[in-house]
């Protein structure tokens, strides 16, 4: 390992898909220097994956519709303040991501074409053709390369936050490509790096997106919020979890039993498929655990043929992963996790926070990463594109306006080190058991007895994590050394679902426990997961100021 060299910056950027694009453009429009270093080229993140569309109230009177769908996906314990902002100014994001390129899809008058999502009473997803964040991301890219105040680095994991006192001031950086470590100082830094639910065997998420940015924040200081609320995607394809875009359920797209059996009209008979992810995810998996070994079918045979143009995507995918033809065979589903809602606790600025609500000075968070209870206990179809976009743009600009200069000579932080060896103990094995487990224990369906027995598997996984050696001694992509850091930043994270999942003794939105099936009296209670000053992890359940 060569000695650690170091660049400095205005800002730093943590992570480049759409929020931390958006938020190393508007510090750059502000006249700062900035360094966006990525783990994987930015067109490969996860942003791309996102097809749907952007929840934008363009063809309604005013965004009164918008904030009140969200407010009762959020099941009381969303952020009004936060969502209420996001709505308001999704037209104006919409216009700043036309300038930039995007070309969203319009009819022949000139008119924003809509898609409809699950949780909202009326269509209102703005869209580019099939393919939104890939379109978004191109844009913004583009945008970037053009900009001489940013420097875009890729193939770089940061591995940790480096502090001064009272001041995140920078973090150190691993280079895939050499297995070198270098630090990156910088007045101000911004975590943009996605959620973390590799840790579950069918999820929908990138293979990068391994809850880098939450556990960087973490061992820093930060509390993590709302960890127990997993959105599940209920049309995961059953033998990978990747899934069929939501629209299709819009389009006519019906879920049922190898006997034709419409399962959503017993649970939802007025909104069936449309009732809302969670609550589709919900009913699939009590389907699939009152009768074991059975499967459920997506069935888009009898989509009308006007409403055919919404099957293009899911063809793609069903033909792709199953050889399959989705207007005559029906597709095995399951539910596939998601989008993370909580994340890295932060207030509407992107400014991140602890466990006493104060502000950690330097460090901002945006996207996926973060929490600032947009979402409350569930994310409508539509909004995350949108939010992406809204707070990375805001991070951005507050990073920015924080410049209070860092006193490089007074970091507080000892390199970053492998260890080398051989061991019995293999990666591959620690992570499967933890996807398997996680799925079993922490998954749509929770009681307190599964909660409990994840956590003592937890502990055993992470003993044995810390028993790993790293055999592999190359320097040119290393990959035993990224799974290395990966892995221990997905035990992390899944500690942080567990306990807080277990410290909500209710089922709310996308969190449903079987022992409490019903809402409790937590409306406007947040969970806060933490670093226990005497070691460890802690969560608790307080009251959202």
């Amino acid at each position: 390992m060569s000695k650690l060299t170091s660049l400095n910056a205005e800002v730093l950027v943590i992570g480049a898909g759409i929020a931390g694009c958006c938020a190393a453009l508007e510090a750059a429009y502000a006249g700062k220097k900035v360094i966006l270093i990525s783990k994987i080229p930015p067109l490969h993140s996860h942003s791309v994956s996102a097809r749907g569309g952007v929840n934008v109230a363009i063809n309604e009177p005013d965004a009164f519709a918008h904030i009140n769908d969200c407010l009762n996906a959020g099941r009381g314990v969303a952020s009004k303040d936060c969502i209420e902002y996001m709505c308001e100014s999704a037209p104006e994001n919409l216009h700043w991501l036309e300038k930039l390129g995007v070309q969203f899809s319009k009819d022949e008058s000139g008119h924003y074409k809509n898609k409809a999502f699950g949780g909202s009473n009326i269509p209102r997803a703005c869209f580019s053709k099939d393919r939104t964040g890939l379109a978004i991301m191109v844009a913004l890219i583009k945008q970037i390369k053009k900009n001489e105040l940013i420097t875009l680095l890729d193939q770089m994991m940061a591995v940790e936050l480096i502090q001064e006192t009272c001041q995140v001031i920078g973090a150190q950086v691993l280079h895939l490509r050499n297995t070198q470590l270098f630090k990156v100082f910088a007045n101000s830094v911004v975590l943009s790096t996605g959620g973390g639910l590799n840790s579950y065997k069918y999820n929908t998420n990138a293979v990068s997106t391994t809850g880098d940015g939450l556990s960087l924040a973490f061992n820093a200081g930060a509390a993590l919020r709302h960890m127990e609320f997993v959105q599940f995607h209920p049309l995961g394809l059953r033998n990978s979890g990747i899934q069929i875009p939501e629209p299709v359920l819009g389009a006519g797209g019906k879920i049922v039993s190898i006997s034709n059996d419409n399962v959503m009209s017993r649970y939802y008979p007025e909104k069936k498929e449309l009732a809302g992810r969670d609550k589709v995810s919900i009913a699939i998996a009590k389907e699939l655990s009152n009768h074991p070994g059975s499967e459920l079918y997506l069935d888009l045979t009898n989509i009308p043929e006007e409403k055919k143009f919404a099957l293009k995507e899911a063809s793609l995918i069903a033909a792709t992963y199953l050889n399959a033809d989705v207007t005559k065979d029906k597709i095995s589903i399951i539910p596939s996790a998601h989008y993370l809602m909580g994340g890295v606790s932060c207030n509407i600025n992107g400014q991140v926070l602890n466990y006493m609500g104060d502000i950690i000075n330097g460090l901002f968070v945006a996207g996926e990463a973060a929490c600032n209870g947009v979402h409350g206990a569930n994310r409508i179809g539509g909004n995350s594109l949108l939010e992406v976009v809204v707070f990375g743009r805001l991070a951005g600009q507050n990073a920015a306006k924080f410049q209070k200069k860092a006193n490089y000579q007074n970091a507080s932080f000892k390199e970053f080190t492998f260890p080398f060896g051989d061991s019995k103990e293999k990666m591959g094995e620690i992570l499967s058991t933890l996807k398997a487990t996680m799925s079993q224990n922490a998954g749509v369906i929770r009681n307190e007895n599964g909660l409990k027995e994840q956590l003592k598997i937890l502990a055993d996984l992470n003993q044995r994590y810390l028993d790993i050696k790293i055999s592999d001694r190359t320097h040119f992509y290393n990959q035993q050394i990224k799974q290395y850091v990966e892995l221990k930043n997905m035990l992390l994270i899944s500690e942080a679902i567990c306990r807080a999942a277990l410290c909500r003794p209710e089922s709310r939105g996308a969190h449903y426990r079987d022992d409490f099936p019903s809402e409790g009296n937590f409306f406007e209670m947040a969970t806060l997961t933490y670093k226990h000053e005497l070691g460890g992890m802690a969560c608790e359940l307080i009251r959202i100021s």
